[in-house]
């Protein structure tokens, strides 16, 4: 690919060529006929970067580069460092891709990229850049790897269908008109009386329509765009014809194709205002638009998603119960198989988490491809494929990060554990990131908090002890939807949303050390009103988090004598927590035995 890729930017007149790993939804998980960045990364024998985040600049003159962040350092270097320089985010002088790009000196750059793939918040952060060098930035359509991508996997045609609304707690009537009471505000404040919506964002259309599908891998979405009039509703998607309308009666169904030329008739339209976000739509719909036309502004389905009503509290309650029973079977069969003395591999351990997984009550799918790693593998964050060849060894950590979707919620949870006896060094950094865990899984906070500062709370013991960790402490979860969700997060990057009520959000502190593995300690939670505080002096409720996870952590590498006496209270009263809730899930009298051991009761 990169040889014709070079030859191709040579006849159209580039020195440059940007693709980034997202496609024409913005998809953090994209389809395979989208994974234009994987394709384009391929070498001779060699396959290309899979991660889920990345940025290749291909050059007609020098090698071409490769940037990723910290979860995808060492699996950048692995897949493609023969041919690509890594250029690896967070690393002291290292810089984004548009900043190298406009750094590059020399005559003047023309650098292309495809506007349908890209945010126009993003694109113009690369326009600003590029084009403060001297340099050009030019939209490249069709995209340049699909015209030479020959083996391209066709598209996607799985079935659409509704999610109940036990685990929705609203009908999508209701959604509707909470959107197009938004849509009433913002026409206000226009001369024009009609105001459309256009949303492109999987999960936000899947959430709006109470509809589900499986065209993303693990994410239980289906393409589509939506368009939101006052009096209407629009949804382009592959499967018309379904009948969808019996559960969704205030919606109209179209072709997926039609999408681009309804723009086109869209933006002909006199007195229109079209509302577009600037981060979830892609700078190609915003192009069909004239300026005047274009109101840009959050979407408002983000944070309604966000924050889960009580039917969807309980559905994420109940999916993580069956979770939790899933990972407890498959570690017990785990410790048993080492105590017999039987050699088992990362993907012997996979197969059989997904296996007691798919054993739940509602299981739909996995909620993302469950990472395995164990030894030095545990340091490359999000490991990709098992070893199918080398047994885990003793005295070896074991980092296994996955989840489910399942009965209307959506899993995700990171256990560290060890097969045989650990050494010290193990268990006092295992402990300090379970210190790092817990200070946060305590924490109380006032309303307005953001993720930001909870984000520094959370690592001030480890960064006491010189250690850190390059990922977010914690990202946003849907409902029985995308894994990764905002717009709330745990991060050292500024974030100005405050946290809410019904908010689910991950806890994973953690710790890499290239050639020595790695530890991650995951939890869900989900916020809530915390009671029996005195009043805030600024008149703020109190929040704190409510514990989903149901899955012990490794008694073997827990140094009690490190945790504070409230954190030993937290950890206790957490298995016994565990213990009540997942024993009488467990048929296997073994697993029940293991999960006693696990939880201090036996």
């Amino acid at each position: 690919m990169l040889k014709k890729l070079l030859k191709e930017m040579t006849r159209q007149g580039l020195d440059m060529l940007i693709v980034v790993s997202t496609d024409e939804h913005l998809n953090e998980y994209v389809p395979p006929q989208n994974r234009r960045l994987e394709a384009s990364t391929e070498s001779e024998g060699k396959s290309g970067f899979s991660g889920s985040a990345g940025t290749a600049v291909f050059c007609v003159e020098g090698r071409p580069q490769l940037f990723v962040d910290s979860r995808y350092h060492l699996q950048a270097e692995q897949t493609c460092g023969e041919y690509f320089d890594i250029q690896k985010l967070g690393n002291e002088g290292v810089e984004e891709p548009q900043k190298w790009i406009a750094g590059q000196s020399g005559n003047s750059l023309k650098v292309g990229a495809d506007p349908f793939v890209m945010s126009p918040k993003l694109w113009r952060r690369y326009k600003n850049a590029i084009e403060k060098a001297g340099h050009t930035l030019v939209p490249v359509t069709p995209n340049m790897v699909d015209s030479l991508w020959s083996s391209r996997p066709s598209l996607p045609r799985n079935e659409i269908y509704h999610l109940p609304l036990k685990f929705t707690g609203k009908d999508s009537t209701t959604k509707l008109q909470e959107i197009r009471n938004e849509l009433k505000i913002i026409g206000s404040d226009k001369e024009s009386n009609t105001v459309v919506l256009i949303l492109s964002m999987l999960d936000e259309i899947a959430w709006l329509t109470n509809l589900r599908g499986s065209d993303i891998e693990y994410n239980p979405v289906f393409e589509a765009y939506a368009a939101i009039f006052p009096d209407r509703a629009i949804c382009f998607c592959h499967h018309p014809e379904a009948n969808l309308s019996q559960y969704c009666p205030d919606w109209e169904f179209r072709p997926y194709s039609e999408y681009q030329s309804f723009l086109t008739k869209l933006a002909g339209l006199e007195n229109l205002q079209v509302w577009l976000d600037p981060t979830s739509v892609t700078k190609g719909t915003l192009l069909a638009f004239s300026e005047s036309q274009v109101v840009e502004k959050e979407s408002p389905v983000i944070l309604k998603k966000a924050v889960k009503n009580s039917s969807e509290i309980s559905a994420a309650k109940t999916a993580h119960k069956m979770a939790g029973a899933g990972v407890v079977r498959s570690l017990s069969k785990l410790q048993n198989s080492f105590e017999a003395g039987q050699p088992v591999t990362e993907k012997e351990y996979s197969d059989w988490l997904l296996e007691e997984y798919q054993k739940a009550e509602g299981f739909s799918d996995l909620s993302f491809n469950s990472i395995v790693g164990s030894g030095a593998n545990g340091a490359i964050v999000h490991y990709g494929t098992p070893d199918s060849k080398n047994p885990i060894k003793a005295g070896e950590m074991v980092l296994v990060d996955s989840g489910i979707q399942c009965a209307g919620g959506t899993t995700d949870a990171t256990r560290t554990v060890i097969l045989g006896n650990p050494e010290q060094k193990q268990k006092r950094i295992y402990t300090l990131v379970l210190q790092a865990h817990i200070q946060l899984a305590k924490q109380v906070f006032p309303e307005g908090t953001n993720g930001t500062s909870l984000d520094a709370i959370t690592r001030s013991c480890l960064w006491n002890a010189g250690l850190d960790f390059g990922h977010g402490t914690g990202h946003g979860v849907g409902a029985f939807l995308n894994v990764h969700e905002g717009p709330q997060r745990i991060s050292p990057f500024s974030s100005d949303v405050a946290l809410q009520a019904g908010m689910v959000l991950s806890n994973e502190p953690g710790y890499y050390e290239s050639g020595w593995g790695g530890i991650r300690l995951e939890n869900l939670y989900v916020v809530r009103k915390a009671e029996g505080y005195q009043e805030h002096p600024a008149g703020k409720g109190w929040l704190c988090f409510e514990t989903l996870t149901l899955i012990p952590f490794d008694r073997r590498l827990i140094d009690r004598n490190i945790l504070s006496p409230d954190e030993v209270k937290w950890l206790d009263e957490y298995h016994h927590l565990v213990l009540r809730e997942i024993s009488p899930l467990l048929e296997n009298p073994q697993d029940v035995h293991w999960l006693k051991w696990a939880c201090g009761a036996d």
